[in-house]
């Protein structure tokens, strides 16, 4: 390796991301703790499931388009630390090679990552309760995948695939758990597996339970799952959309008051569907397209809500909807299909660590209040078109990035300046490029630049 070298490239922001994270020995768990059962030729197989990543963070939507991103990208490599990229197909074969016990493994450095970056498990409990939402997202895929059933799949009313199981931290957009089902699984009992899992590794006693809220879809609004959930002591916002359970509970009911949403209105039932613990239900009618209503059941265990606010309350669900779509987007959710059943389990972690990577990069560049204000609103698929895009130039020294500096035409240059700045404490010059290098640099890309500012 040079003792020095000058690199341009299109995703300066993004090897300024790989040098903190490898700087702060981000990946060593991972490298430690996860073992995978297949013969080295040049790279081990753990660098193999990394350049995967970082071909995610590359705005790779399939593993193929690895080598039209992280591949062709030395700057990206080496400030990840890797002198190389696995070729496509190569991580192909590694992936399929993962086996439950490398799964299990994987889940558990996981674990780690969200107790050691993550903000939600020191959520404040006695200032404000936490919200957790969880929901079903088909997987579509080949009848001949492992797992893979002919069920319903979300507009698609026949066709084969799985189904992904996701709890989030609503207020931090954080995925508290994944797992992968089988096409005509029954999620209630999943999601028991799911939360008694999160209670153990977050540590959710019955007194911090009692601070949090679930809210629930009506595929989960069963009596069963819904009494075996408010015997754990959760508080909970639920929909019961089950069509004779509604039908018999809007027989007795209170006069209709209006909700926040135009035509939507919400009438107390005054002889509620009884459960393990008091609970205040109301029958929720929404105008459909065609004419006439459209009816369910919501309930709460918090009797003093109005009904305006009850209903406020379930609509914030649209936030574990909105996870998914920009997961599906950004990440290559849907696309990234593996016919083995611990492959998809793989390729689902993986992009949960991406989806964290961008939160937490985010939330660490946000330190600084004009970094903050300038990246607020920032999903994931802006941040990984616009904030992991930033051109510039990179100077290494023995191995290690020594500057980095961004091009002051892309409108984040200065505001991601700022942040990385605050971040590295000197340890890394972090500036702009001159107007006048940076088109040079734009226009000569073989050319190395002089940075400035």
């Amino acid at each position: 390796m040079r003792k020095r070298t000058t690199m341009t490239t299109g995703r300066a922001s993004l090897c300024a991301l790989g040098e903190y994270l490898r700087r702060h020995c981000f990946f060593a768990p991972l490298r430690e703790q996860v073992q995978i059962p297949q013969k080295m030729v040049r790279y081990r197989p753990i660098d193999k499931l990394l350049d995967a990543l970082g071909g995610i963070l590359c705005g790779a939507k399939t593993i193929a388009q690895n080598n039209v991103t992280i591949r062709t990208d030395r700057a990206v490599q080496r400030a990840c630390g890797r002198t190389g990229c696995a070729e496509q197909s190569t991580i192909a074969r590694t992936l399929r090679a993962c086996t439950a016990e490398n799964v299990t493994q994987y889940e558990q450095v996981s674990w780690y990552y969200l107790k050691r970056y993550g903000v939600t498990p020191h959520h404040r409990f006695h200032e404000k309760p936490l919200w957790v939402d969880s929901d079903l997202t088909p997987m579509p895929i080949g009848a001949k995948a492992e797992g893979s059933e002919r069920t319903w799949m979300g507009r698609d009313r026949s066709k084969t695939g799985r189904k992904t199981l996701r709890i989030t931290a609503s207020p931090y957009r954080e995925i508290l758990h994944e797992t992968l089902l089988r096409g005509k699984a029954t999620a209630v009992p999943t999601l028991k597996a799911a939360l008694l899992e999160v209670e153990t590794h977050l540590r959710w006693t019955r007194e911090r339970r009692a601070q949090m809220v679930l809210r629930l879809d009506g595929g989960f609004g069963t009596t069963e799952g819904l009494n075996w959930l408010l015997s754990r002591g959760y508080q909970a916002v639920a929909k019961i959309s089950h069509r004779g359970r509604v039908q018999k509970l809007r027989q007795v009911i209170g006069p209709w008051q209006p909700t926040s949403s135009p035509g939507r209105a919400m009438a107390a039932v005054l002889r509620p569907h009884r459960f393990c613990r008091t609970t205040r239900q109301w029958v929720i009618r929404t105008p459909q397209d065609q004419g006439g209503y459209q009816y369910a059941v919501v309930l709460t265990t918090w009797p003093d809500l109005a009904p305006a606010t009850v209903a406020d309350a379930y609509d914030g669900r649209a936030m574990i909807e909105a996870t998914f779509c920009q997961d599906k987007q950004a990440l290559g959710l849907v696309k990234r299909r593996q016919h083995k059943w611990e492959a998809q389990q793989r390729v689902l972690l993986l992009a949960r660590l991406a989806h964290h990577l961008l939160l937490w990069s985010k939330g660490w560049l946000s330190r600084v209040p004009t970094t903050r204000w300038r990246l607020d609103g920032y999903g994931l698929v802006r941040l990984l078109q616009e904030g992991t895009t930033v051109p510039g130039g990179i100077r290494w020294r023995r191995g290690w990035m020594v500057s980095v500096h961004f091009d002051p035409l892309h409108p984040l240059a200065e505001a991601l300046q700022q942040g990385f700045a605050a971040l590295f404490r000197g340890r890394v010059r972090v500036g702009i490029l001159r107007e006048k290098l940076a088109a040079g640099a734009a226009g000569h890309g073989d050319d190395p630049p002089t940075a400035g500012g």
